[in-house]
């Protein structure tokens, strides 16, 4: 079950935040601080928390601008959100609350409708609705001011079904929300059966978020605490227990650098009789440092990957993960290691996170992307790459390499965009040439803007349709040039006016310049007789055309 959109009101600066649609399994949030990102994280996390114990606040979060209307609203509505089931969790749904089967009778010819007894006749639908499954089927999941969170199925056909069945189905598989905004591990030293006396005392949901990392980091090790601490209580078993580390040091280690591929590490978990400590080694060191000790950027991945790798395959599954921030305190080369992860987590889980960093933003996928905006002190949320503000709008254009003065440069210009800075400067050349031929070259008027690679040019697209630019993209005919095509055309160009689709254009390479070949691309435009000229006048060659016959054998 996935959640497809969701919609906030009443909370704090967000009186209606209008339905956030089509959420994928990765969303961007994209704004400055103080937009009310996290608002809406806090308000959806809450329509099924995975701590029970989160709840609104009337007190706390009632907009304060409408204070006054506080006392007539205490059962106000604050979040709905829309899960979409799958074809295999519709088949369940209807097997798990299907109406219970009459008793079996003789077989006899079916009599008319109008004549069969209104019972017999509504046994006969239900059984019928039953058989027939919906192919779409939804979730609707809210909460109140005061109020439990509640649920309900919709789809075609299930008023037919057992409700007191179809509700406990949903109450079992609707997806927790899990918010988390504070990553970072302390990894100071930790005595084990005091966060083992800890845990049995207040429980998982209870703990600070360094024990609960502490015990995530455990769990992925492969350490049981009870187990270790009665091992060390005997000289074999403390033997046993040192294999047990090594083999936890090195699954740790292993597990981290999936994820983080700045520099090799090597995790040393080391337990001394009922003291815990964590060391990383940098490979070709040889010396391990406590983990408290590293930086606050390495310690920042550390938690995030041990934690999000639990996330994944851990009680987390399958869950909805709201990140606050991710990847604020890393270097641009590990922001970009966290977006994989994003990727890996996607499999199992939603993902939606928060960010102000232009590096969190992948341009691959523009349809991931909603921007935050602050009007008139209150929070809404648009799809798209394209604002009217100031503030989110600067995160949009240093993804795309752009400066504001840049943007509205491009702006009086015709804008093609291509696949990446080769084609822009083979393109220039040549014109170049064209020019000094007196032959037609491109216009001054035509700014070239090299995206990195056909994947990225629907978020350039994207921009350039978004800010109404008079633009073009041009394409290589191979298959990433033909979907990056396909994906322009059914994100943006598809949802326009007929008078809108005319300012921006597509052309693939084949088509605009005429060349028979398949999967052409920018080199292509060039005969092979000129990269074997090339190559004889550089290296003194005599390559000619002609393929060498094979001797017979």
């Amino acid at each position: 079950m996935r959640v497809i959109k969701f919609r906030v009101q009443n909370y704090r600066n967000i009186i209606d935040s209008g339905w956030v649609n089509e959420l994928g399994k990765i969303t961007a949030f994209v704004g400055q601080n103080e937009a009310g990102k996290s608002n809406l994280f806090e308000a959806l996390y809450r329509v099924n928390p995975f701590d029970a114990r989160a709840a609104y606040n009337l007190d706390e979060d009632w907009p304060v601008d409408r204070w006054g209307d506080k006392a007539a609203n205490t059962n106000a509505l604050v979040c709905t959100a829309v899960f979409e089931l799958d074809s295999k969790e519709i088949e369940e749904l209807w097997e798990f609350a299907a109406p219970p089967s009459p008793p079996q009778e003789p077989v006899q010819a079916e009599a008319p409708a109008s004549e069969q007894k209104p019972e017999a006749a509504q046994t006969q639908a239900a059984a019928l609705a039953v058989r027939k499954r919906p192919k779409v089927a939804e979730v609707l999941a809210w909460r109140r001011y005061g109020q439990a969170p509640e649920a309900r199925a919709a789809a075609q056909g299930i008023e037919s079904l057992q409700q007191a069945k179809v509700e406990e189905w949903v109450a079992k598989n609707l997806p927790k929300f899990v918010y988390i905004h504070d990553y970072e591990i302390e990894g100071s030293t930790t005595e084990l059966d005091q966060l083992a006396k800890r845990l049995k005392d207040h429980g998982w949901n209870n703990l600070t978020s360094a024990d609960q990392t502490i015990l995530i980091v455990l769990e992925l090790a492969k350490v049981d605490i009870d187990d270790f601490l009665q091992k060390g209580a005997t000289a074999e078993g403390r033997t046993i227990r040192a294999f047990d580390k090594v083999a936890a040091s090195s699954y740790l280690s292993q597990q981290f650098n999936t994820l983080w591929r700045q520099k090799n590490v090597r995790f040393n978990i080391e337990i001394d009789a009922t003291t815990l400590n964590i060391f990383a080694e940098d490979a070709g060191i040889g010396m391990p440092v406590r983990l408290s000790r590293r930086s606050t950027g390495f310690r920042w991945h550390v938690s995030f990957a041990w934690k999000f790798t639990h996330a994944s395959s851990g009680q987390y599954k399958g869950c909805v993960l709201l990140l606050e921030e991710p990847g604020i305190h890393l270097h641009y080369s590990g922001q970009r290691d966290v977006l994989q992860v994003f990727e890996r987590l996607a499999k199992e889980n939603t993902l939606l996170y928060t960010t102000h960093l232009a590096s969190m933003v992948d341009p691959s996928f523009p349809e991931r992307v909603r921007i935050v905006e602050v009007r008139d002190h209150h929070t809404t949320v648009l799809r798209g790459v394209v604002s009217s503000q100031r503030a989110p709008m600067a995160v949009i254009e240093a993804c795309l390499g752009l400066t504001g003065d840049l943007g509205g440069l491009l702006g009086n210009r015709c804008t093609l965009i291509v696949e990446g800075g080769d084609d822009a400067l083979i393109l220039h050349k040549l014109s170049g040439v064209f020019n000094r031929s007196n032959k037609e070259g491109l216009s001054d008027r035509i700014y070239l803007w090299p995206a990195s690679g056909a994947s990225k040019t629907p978020m350039y697209a994207a921009f350039a349709i978004g800010q109404k630019w008079d633009a073009a993209v041009l394409l290589d005919s191979d298959q990433a040039g033909k979907e990056a095509k396909a994906k322009i055309k059914e994100l943006y160009l598809d949802k326009l006016a007929e008078a809108e689709q005319k300012r921006f254009r597509i052309a693939l390479l084949d088509a605009a310049t005429g060349v028979q070949k398949t999967d052409v691309a920018i080199e292509d435009i060039f005969p092979d007789e000129f990269y074997l000229d090339c190559v004889n006048s550089a290296y003194r060659f005599a390559i000619k055309p002609e393929a060498p016959q094979m001797a017979a054998t």
